[in-house]
């Protein structure tokens, strides 16, 4: 080999060295950046943790309600037959007497 050879192969060397100190540092600032981001992307993972159980106990609240306002229709709704059961049995009895029928 030589001189100039030896020489060519050290330039080589040392420009590959050179392009890998740059590609190691780009990956390090991006190893960061990512780092960042996961940061990021967790504290928004817990929020949205926090949102949901938020959310589940406010449709447990509201199914409980539901259950209660079926009830109270229920009720209401017994109560109403129960009034037009009693307005027919008067109706009969006012009609009937007005037919003449005591």
């Amino acid at each position: 080999m030589t001189e100039e050879d030896r020489q060519r192969t050290m330039d080589f060397i040392l420009v590959q060295q050179a392009q890998f100190s740059i590609n190691l540092e780009a990956l390090r600032e991006t190893q960061a950046q990512f780092s960042i981001n996961l940061e990021a992307l967790r504290e928004t993972q817990a929020r949205t943790d926090a949102t949901v159980a938020q959310l589940a106990g406010q449709v447990q609240n509201i199914a409980r309600q539901q259950e209660h306002i079926n009830e109270v229709v229920a009720v209401i709704a017994e109560s109403q037959q129960h009034t037009d059961e009693r307005l027919s049995a008067l109706l009969d009895i006012v009609q009937g007497g007005r037919n003449g029928n005591p």
